[in-house]
């Protein structure tokens, strides 16, 4: 049999813990009042007491009579003790209202707290003595009927009190928890908008907490995420357009093989030629589109290392020296600094980039210079035909120059834009130039 789970918002569950705090503490103070009231009362009439003796006993010794019933007096009515002299050689000493307390006293020892209950009622007197000389004492009594005779008064002011408090205690609650409960229900809403990919706006709320700050991060990921999604569709439809050529180029090829058996062998290779050069192709972009998706993901993680520039560099010349070749192009690479710190993934994959569409897209019999100025890596080459001079523009996914097309260079658009993400996510600067016919990169490496 499952149980049913009833669901509490949570205004309720705020304003119900509001509630058991007020009353959890309303009832601690009653306890503690019950219990350690009166204790503390004795326990502060007590420590009143040796200071009364002591000053009293100063008095007794070095000051008059009368400055003595005047002390007496005084504390008597401001504080509620009376002082007894225990002797019965200077019995003139005492006063009408001593004389009363003498017959109490007589049993009760030196140094020592004893309270007494006073014959005929519940009242209690609490004595204290010390002893003056060999035939002598004083002595101090205070009455604790006070605290009994007004605890119940006491039990009904705490009453009064905590109803008071727990009024005004529900109120301010109330009112706090709703507001609390009325933003966490816009960022809720505003949070499910967002969840069907409507990306509303104005979901900011003005407050200096962390619901404030909330609302504020809420905000700046439903723009970062329409932007995303808008980026993300636009790659897909591009991507999409990218593939379908090349596939089509493929599936009629080989449907060309496959129904005409009497296509002759040259014209067979030819068709063999295409179909391997266009699957090529596709391996590139998929490839191409593999890390641009790998430089999106969160799960990328940069490294710090020691990095031989110079040896990258080789290596990126190695790997594409046959473009060299086929088009006569000078290298010339001249560095100060060989080695850097950084990330060798990233920077492997920004100067293979860099240098592959260098030597592509240079002149026949032309000059790729690769050059330290100042803390910049450069890479400057002089490019065959007309280029786009929006720069903004090639960095796009997808996006070809003019010299491309008009060339009929090899490529998917590609290569800008994953240099592009890949600096972005390492955090160099970089800068890319159109001076008339020399296109220049500059990396902020060193």
């Amino acid at each position: 049999m499952s149980l049913i789970k009833i669901r509490v918002n949570l205004f309720t569950k705020i304003f119900g813990f509001s509630l058991f705090i007020i009353l959890v503490t309303v009832l601690i103070n009653y306890v503690l009042s019950a219990i350690f009231l009166e204790k503390f009362y004795i326990y502060r009439k007590k420590e009143l007491m040796l200071k009364v003796i002591q000053n009293a006993k100063i008095i007794y010794k070095t000051q008059s009579e009368n400055n003595f019933e005047d002390y007496v007096y005084d504390v008597k009515e401001s504080m509620g003790i009376d002082i007894d002299i225990k002797n019965s050689q200077r019995n003139r000493m005492k006063g009408n209202h001593m004389m009363k307390r003498n017959n109490s006293i007589e049993n009760i020892p030196y140094n020592k707290f004893v309270d007494k209950e006073l014959f005929g009622n519940d009242a209690k007197i609490l004595y204290y003595g010390e002893e003056l000389s060999k035939n002598s004492g004083i002595f101090v009594s205070t009455s604790l009927s006070v605290i009994q005779a007004h605890s119940h008064e006491s039990n009904i002011f705490n009453i009064i009190t905590a109803l008071f408090a727990l009024i005004i205690s529900l109120g301010t609650g109330l009112i706090f928890s709703r507001r609390i409960t009325k933003d966490i229900g816009h960022l809720n809403k505003k949070a499910d908008k967002i969840s069907k990919l409507e990306f509303p706006k104005n979901i900011k709320i003005d407050r200096n907490d962390e619901i404030g700050d909330l609302s504020k991060n809420l905000e700046k990921m439903s723009k970062e995420l329409s932007t995303s999604v808008t980026n993300l569709k636009s790659f897909v439809s591009n991507a999409s357009h990218e593939l379908r050529t090349p596939i089509a180029v493929i599936c009629t090829h080989a449907t060309a093989l496959l129904e005409n058996s009497e296509i002759e062998e040259k014209e067979k290779r030819k068709y063999h030629e295409i179909i391997l050069k266009v699957g090529n192709e596709m391996k590139e972009l998929i490839d191409n589109l593999l890390i641009l998706s790998k430089l999106d993901s969160t799960v990328f993680k940069l490294k710090k290392e020691n990095i031989n520039l110079e040896q990258i560099i080789e290596a990126a010349l190695e790997r594409y020296d046959i473009i060299e070749l086929e088009k006569d192009i000078s290298i010339d690479v001249n560095l100060i600094t060989k080695n850097i710190i950084g990330d060798s993934r990233i920077l492997k994959l920004v100067l293979n980039n860099l240098i592959q569409n260098a030597l592509k897209y240079s002149i026949r019999g032309g000059e790729v210079k690769i050059f330290q100025r100042s803390h910049y890596l450069v890479l400057e080459n002089i490019f065959q035909g007309e280029l786009e001079t929006d720069i903004q523009k090639l960095l796009q996914p997808f996006s070809r120059g003019k010299n491309a097309e008009d060339f009929k260079f090899d490529g998917v658009g590609l290569g800008l834009s994953i240099i592009s993400k890949a600096l972005t996510l390492a955090s160099t600067k970089y800068n890319i130039l159109i001076d008339r016919d020399k296109f220049i990169v500059e990396l902020s490496i060193f």
